[in-house]
């Protein structure tokens, strides 16, 4: 079974800030049937530690505000969405990302607004480290439909997953999907010759999921000796960008450049695929060719 076809169950990450527009894009983003989980991780916050004159929160005041304004947030999805099952939970911990997790330890999926500060956008990178199910930043853009779908190919086994989540995502809005891959520069200097074998690969390979996919119209483009930024800036028109997240241990300088860019030039959703997701699966559609469709991590 497919995510297209099962009821997914989401978590809805409200941070107390922007939540008319992160409703907005939920409001857009979900699939009919989905049962949703709003989740706000709250820390209590000892007043007398930053100023003198208010006392230590010992009533809990602090605490039911904030869940007064999750109950807000779900009751505003619930009725832009009454197809929804829309649910609330304040969570509580030190760190919000392993709370979130915790949350998220049986979802297919986590919504997030994009971070606006350093701290946040910490958060997201250590979140990302914990989670195994796709994580989708809504962009800072005013919420419009998915009109469009582009997926990012890195050339390893994560290539299944992104082709998964993309080919779903295409199949459920009705619209084309864009795959872009990075062309490793030939060691003959033959770039005629190895455009063209690298292109017969990525066609085969792609076949598997367009039979599995029939009804999606799918371009292939492959982009000479591109950084994984300039990559994804190929995507930057799409209504839905879908990527695996290099892995941190090997390469924060890739994941530093990835998470930039998503957060800094991204107006529109980009769902993030992270490292615990990326492990090929048996429903994966196979073609002749090799998944592997090339050496770099692009």
């Amino acid at each position: 079974m497919t995510m297209v076809e099962q009821r997914r169950r989401v978590v809805l990450g409200s941070s107390g800030q922007r939540t008319a527009q992160l409703v907005d894009w939920a409001a857009r983003l979900l699939w009919p049937g989905d049962r949703v989980r709003v989740v706000h991780v709250y820390r209590p916050i000892p007043y007398a530690a930053t100023d003198w004159q208010l006392p230590v929160d010992k009533t809990g005041l602090g605490r039911t505000v904030t869940r007064r304004q999750v109950s807000a947030v779900a009751d505003q999805l619930l009725r832009k969405r009454p197809d929804l099952t829309v649910t609330e939970e304040l969570a509580s911990g030190d760190s919000t990302d392993l709370a979130l997790a915790r949350a998220a330890v049986d979802a297919d999926l986590i919504l997030l607004g994009t971070p606006r500060w350093a701290r946040n956008r910490n958060m997201l990178g250590r979140l990302l480290a914990e989670v195994d199910c796709p994580v989708i930043l809504t962009g800072r853009g005013e919420p419009t439909g998915t009109d469009s779908v582009a997926a990012v190919l890195r050339g390893d086994p994560a290539d299944d997953a992104v082709l998964r989540a993309a080919f779903e995502q295409a199949q459920r809005e009705r619209c084309g999907l864009l795959v872009l891959k990075r062309l490793q520069p030939p060691l003959d200097g033959n770039l005629r010759y190895a455009e063209t074998a690298e292109q017969k690969t990525l066609d085969n390979y792609l076949t598997g999921w367009q039979e599995r996919y029939s009804h999606v119209g799918v371009a292939a483009e492959l982009r000479f000796g591109e950084s994984l930024p300039e990559l994804m800036g190929h995507g930057a028109h799409a209504g839905l960008l879908v990527l695996a997240m290099p892995a941190q241990r090997l390469g924060q300088d890739d994941f530093e450049a990835a998470l930039d860019e998503v957060i800094e030039h991204r107006t529109r959703p980009t769902m993030l695929i992270p490292e615990g997701e990326t492990a090929p699966m048996s429903t994966a559609p196979m073609s002749t060719a090799s998944t592997s469709i090339g050496a770099g991590d692009g």
